[in-house]
């Protein structure tokens, strides 16, 4: 039988049936990874220009989750109360495609950069996020876990596990960063036409600075459009970037786009109460 080891560190509180912490006599939160980068803790309703943990770390706080994020626009009010998406899927300058100059060893891949974010990739920057490779019948996807600075077209990347596979030179490999890494409004920059839901910002965030997403559990939602029970009884929520003016809508029906995503259920009745929104994207 293998040993289930708990690390104290992750945790502020207890883990009672009221998992409550006992200083502040708040919910208790667990992190994971647990250990700040700074040393600094930083709680779910608060931002930092530094960053102190890693972008997608997790916490738990009672029936709610929360992600390590940073915001590549502010968000401002009222989009705190909106969702947000990832850029990562929408600007091609944050997905890399490398068919030449490609060497895999072990866990470490060189890839060529010249295409990616103008071949400009600081340290660690793709940390968190996936590499997938496909080529001759042969496909792999690991995480990434760190990364050197991008030296001239070159990008030395650390994977999670090595591949297992023998890739020729010039595989077409493709990175795709962190979805927690670029976190915008979905009324920013036009992405309400493109880009998935992928959570809810408590607060009001600085451009560039990190803070907690939530992506699962109770919360406020204020549409900019119809509200969910206002017009029926619909208590499933979909978000469709199509409906009304390209932003972030909740959307009652799911005619209304090809392919609209499911965020959630509503928790209240009438019209405003259907703003409380049990969010289920990321558990």
């Amino acid at each position: 039988m293998r040993k289930t080891t708990l690390f104290a560190r992750r945790i502020r509180g207890d883990l009672g049936p009221l998992n409550i912490d006992p200083v502040r006599g708040l919910m208790g939160r667990i992190i994971a990874p647990a250990v700040s980068i700074t040393g600094e803790y930083q709680d779910y309703d608060e931002q930092d220009a530094t960053q102190n943990y890693r972008i997608g770390s997790r916490m738990q706080v009672d029936d709610r989750v929360f992600y390590y994020s940073q915001a590549v626009a502010g968000l401002a009010y009222p989009n705190m109360y909106q969702l947000a998406v990832s850029t990562d899927l929408v600007a091609a300058a944050n997905d890399c495609l490398s068919e030449t100059a490609t060497t895999v060893i072990g866990t470490t891949v060189t890839l060529a950069v010249a295409g990616f974010q103008g071949g400009a990739v600081p340290a660690n920057d793709l940390e968190g996020g996936y590499v997938e490779c496909n080529s001759a019948g042969q496909y792999a996807w690991r995480r990434i876990v760190s990364n050197l600075v991008a030296v001239g077209n070159s990008c030395v990347i650390t994977v999670d596990r090595p591949f297992g596979l023998i890739f020729p030179i010039g595989a077409q490999f493709s990175i795709h960063k962190s979805s927690y890494k670029n976190v915008d409004d979905a009324a920013g920059a036009g992405l309400g036409t493109g880009a998935p839901a992928i959570g809810v910002p408590p607060i009001a965030v600085t451009i560039a600075w990190y803070f907690w997403l939530q992506t699962y559990g109770p919360c406020f939602i204020g549409p900019t459009g119809a509200w969910p029970l206002s017009l029926g009884e619909w208590f499933d929520i979909y978000y469709t970037p199509t409906f009304g003016s390209a932003d972030s809508s909740l959307n009652r029906a799911i005619g209304t786009a090809p392919s609209p995503q499911r965020i959630g259920h509503v928790m209240g009745s009438g019209t405003y109460g259907s703003g409380a929104v049990f969010l289920e994207l990321a558990a």
